[in-house]
């Protein structure tokens, strides 16, 4: 259930879901992938891993999650009923986990609350929208 857009020549991986026309416009998935270059420019990510923003939780058991415990890491975004600047935050977010695991930083399961690796990926998050917002104020547009 999953149609591929592959984005710009470096390899960055943006899926969205076959639905998620019913959330997101052409021009905000495109937005989606400014600010997911954007943010994986900012930490440095050396290999970016798979993002997939979805119409519905799925199996999702909050607004996103980033899967490293297999080969090809994951992260996956709920777009459903959200603004779009919520979207980035939670891409953001799970983006800034990446980068952990990147570090060496994510050798067990983290907390859902609390605790350094969740909230650096909560300021970090905050700070790349407010960052990117300065590149484009429409992100706060619905």
């Amino acid at each position: 259930n999953i149609t591929i857009s592959l984005i710009d020549e470096t390899s960055l991986k943006v899926y969205f879901s076959k639905n998620i026309s019913d959330q997101l416009t052409d021009e905000q998935k495109d937005k989606l992938k400014e600010f997911a270059k954007f943010v994986i420019k900012e930490l440095g990510i050396k290999n970016a891993p798979t993002m997939v923003i979805q119409n519905g939780r799925g199996e999702l058991k909050t607004t996103a999650n980033y899967d490293y415990t297999k080969e090809n890491k994951i992260v996956k975004v709920n777009a459903h009923k959200r603004a779009l600047v919520d979207v980035m935050r939670s891409l953001a977010h799970e983006l800034v986990h990446h980068k952990q695991y990147e570090q060496g930083r994510l050798k067990v399961k983290p907390p859902d609350i609390g605790g350094e690796i969740e909230d650096e990926a909560n300021a970090k998050a905050g700070q790349y929208i407010k960052m990117y917002a300065k590149i484009d104020k429409t992100i706060y547009d619905e």
